[in-house]
C-alpha cells in the first residue's frame, strides 16, 4: 500500500516535469522500434573491410567531394558496397582512402582501378593494392564492455544499499540501465557507427551516472528528510543543489565533443558525436529519471524509516 506522501510526491514531480518525462519515454519507444527494424549500425568494424587508396594532386575541397562521389559510384557499381571514403594529406600528398565491405575478385579489382584511372585522370602507380583489414571490434569487446558496466553498477548499487537505502540502490541500477539503453538508441536512430570508441563511451557514461547519483544520495543523507518522510522536499532540494555540478560536467563533456569536431582527423569525427551524446544522456538521466525512480521506490525501502540526522544537527549535539 503506497502512503499518501509517496503518491503526492510522484504526482507533483510528474506534473512539473511531465513534458520531459513523456519526451524521454517517446524517445525510448522510437529507439526500440528503429533498433528492432534496422538494428545497430556496426558496419565494417564488426566484419572487417577491404581498403585501397588513390593519390590525387588536387586537394581542393570541391574536387575532393567530386572524386569521392566518382570513386564511390565505381566501387558500388562493381558490388563493393562502399562504407567510408576518407581524405588525408594535402597538395601532392593527398590520399583518398576507400573502405568497402564486399570481397571483390582480383579481376573486378583491376576493373575498378582502370575505371578510377580513366575517370579521375591518375596513373596506375597512384592506386594502391586492395587489402583486407581484419575486424576492429570483436565479440569479446561486447563481453568486456558489458562486464565492466555490470561490475561498476553492481559495486555502486551494493554501496548505495548499505550507505543509503534500497531505493537508492534500485534507482542507481535503473538509471545506469536507462542511460545505457538511451545512449545506444541515440546511435541507432542516427545510424552512428559502433566501434571501440562507442564502447568506451558507454563505460564513461555509466561512471559519470554513478558519480553524480552518489553525490545526490549524499545530499539526501546529510539532511533529515528520511526521518520525516518528506520525500517531495528531498527531491526538490537535492535537484537544486546538484544541478550546478551536473550541468558543469555536461558542459565540459560538450566542450570536449566540440574540440573533437574541430581538431580530430576526418576519419574519427563520429567520436565527437558519441561524446556529445554522453552530455545529453547524462542530463536527462540525472535531472529527470533518477529523482523520479528514487521517489517511486523510496517507500519500498527496508530502511526508509531509519533516522538520518543532518550534519548540522550532529555538530550541534557534539558541541553540547
Amino acid at each position: 500500500m503506497l502512503n499518501r506522501d509517496f503518491t503526492k510526491s510522484n504526482k507533483d514531480y510528474f506534473n512539473k516535469n511531465k513534458i520531459v518525462l513523456i519526451c524521454i519515454a517517446a524517445f525510448l519507444l522510437v529507439g526500440i522500434v528503429i533498433t528492432a527494424i534496422f538494428g545497430m549500425n556496426g558496419n565494417f568494424e564488426f566484419k572487417g573491410y577491404n581498403e585501397f587508396s588513390v593519390k590525387v594532386k588536387d586537394s581542393d575541397n570541391n574536387k575532393y567531394f567530386t572524386y569521392q562521389q566518382e570513386i564511390t559510384n565505381i566501387v558500388n557499381s562493381k558490388g563493393g558496397n562502399v562504407d567510408t571514403v576518407s581524405y588525408y594529406g594535402e597538395g601532392d600528398n593527398t590520399q583518398i582512402v576507400v573502405r568497402y565491405m564486399s570481397n571483390l575478385s582480383e579481376e573486378i579489382q583491376i576493373e575498378v582501378e582502370k575505371q578510377i584511372i580513366e575517370k579521375i585522370g591518375v596513373t596506375a602507380e597512384d592506386v594502391s593494392n586492395h587489402v583486407f583489414v581484419k575486424p576492429i571490434v570483436k565479440a569479446t569487446d561486447y563481453i568486456y564492455t558489458a562486464t565492466a558496466i555490470l561490475l561498476l553498477v553492481a559495486i555502486a548499487s551494493i554501496f548505495a544499499y548499505f550507505r543509503y537505502n534500497g531505493a537508492s540502490a534500485i534507482a542507481l541500477m535503473a538509471c545506469c540501465a536507462l542511460g545505457t539503453v538511451g545512449f545506444m538508441f541515440i546511435g541507432s536512430i542516427l545510424r552512428i557507427r559502433i566501434g571501440m570508441s562507442y564502447f568506451a563511451m558507454l563505460v564513461i557514461l555509466n561512471m559519470l551516472i554513478v558519480y553524480l547519483a552518489v553525490n545526490m544520495f549524499e545530499t539526501i543523507r546529510e539532511e533529515s528528510w528520511l526521518a520525516t518522510n518528506d520525500y517531495s522536499t528531498a527531491i526538490k532540494s537535492t535537484l537544486s543543489k546538484s544541478k550546478f555540478r551536473t550541468g558543469l560536467i555536461s558542459v565540459a563533456v560538450m566542450v570536449i565533443g566540440v574540440l573533437f569536431v574541430i581538431l580530430a582527423p576526418f576519419a574519427i569525427k563520429y567520436v565527437a558525436l558519441n561524446i556529445m551524446f554522453i552530455a545529453v544522456t547524462l542530463l536527462a538521466v540525472i535531472w529527470y529519471v533518477l529523482p523520479f525512480v528514487w521517489s517511486v521506490f523510496i517507500t519500498k525501502s527496508k530502511n526508509k524509516t531509519k533516522k538520518v540526522k543532518s550534519t548540522k544537527t550532529k555538530n550541534v549535539e557534539e558541541n553540547n
